[in-house]
C-alpha cells in the first residue's frame, strides 16, 4: 500500500527557493447571494469524506442558520485559515479497465474530501475569479477552466487565424502534449 501511495501521491515538494509574499489587501466579505447559490447547488448523494457528512445535511442545517454559516465563512477568510482536518481525504484506488492488477500505473486514485472542505474551496473560487476578473489577469487566449470557453472554441479561433494568415503568408502550427502533464508540473 506504501508503494502505491507514494507512485500516485509523492513526497518531493516545490523548490524551496520559492518565495511568495502575499499582497494583505482588505478581505472583501462574502456575499449572502454567492453563500446561497453555493449551498442551492450542492448536489446530495456524492459519497462524503472522512466525516460522512453528505451535502444534503449541510444544505438542511444553511436553511435552519444562515447567518452562522455567513460569519463562519468570512472569519474563515478574514484569519486565512482552512482547517487542517479539512483537507484530510479518504483514499481509494479504482483498478482501469482492462489494465494489469499488479501495475501502480493501472490504478485510479479517488480522494473523497470532507463536504464543508469543498464548499469553502467553492466559495474561494468564487472569490478568486472575481479578483481575476476585476483585475484582468486572464489572457484573453485562455480557454481552459474558464465560464463560456471551450476546447471548440480554442479550436474554431486557431482555423480562423490559420485561414485568416495563409491568405499572405506561411505557417506553422507546433503542437505539445505532455504526457500526464498535472502529474509533470513540478
Amino acid at each position: 500500500m506504501a508503494f502505491i501511495m507514494n507512485s500516485f501521491f509523492p513526497c518531493h515538494s516545490a523548490s524551496d527557493d520559492f518565495f511568495y509574499t502575499p499582497v494583505m489587501d482588505s478581505v472583501e466579505p462574502i456575499k449572502l447571494e454567492d453563500l446561497e447559490l453555493v449551498f442551492n447547488n450542492l448536489k446530495g448523494g456524492k459519497a462524503p469524506g472522512l466525516d460522512q457528512i453528505d451535502y444534503r445535511m449541510w444544505r438542511a442545517v444553511f436553511t435552519i442558520d444562515k447567518t452562522f454559516f455567513l460569519d463562519l465563512f468570512n472569519l474563515c477568510f478574514t484569519l486565512n485559515y482552512f482547517p487542517d482536518a479539512l483537507g484530510n481525504a479518504k483514499i481509494f484506488f479504482l483498478l482501469k479497465d482492462g489494465k494489469d492488477p499488479g501495475a501502480c500505473s493501472s490504478y485510479r486514485p479517488v480522494c473523497l474530501l470532507t463536504t464543508i472542505g469543498k464548499i469553502i474551496e467553492r466559495l474561494f473560487l468564487i472569490k478568486l475569479n472575481f479578483w481575476l476578473d476585476h483585475n484582468n489577469i486572464i489572457h484573453n487566449n485562455q480557454y481552459g477552466f474558464l465560464e463560456g470557453r471551450s476546447c471548440d472554441l480554442a479550436i474554431q479561433n486557431i482555423v480562423d487565424i490559420i485561414r485568416e494568415k495563409s491568405q499572405t503568408h506561411h505557417i506553422a502550427l507546433i503542437s505539445l502534449d505532455i504526457k500526464s502533464a498535472f502529474d509533470n508540473m513540478n
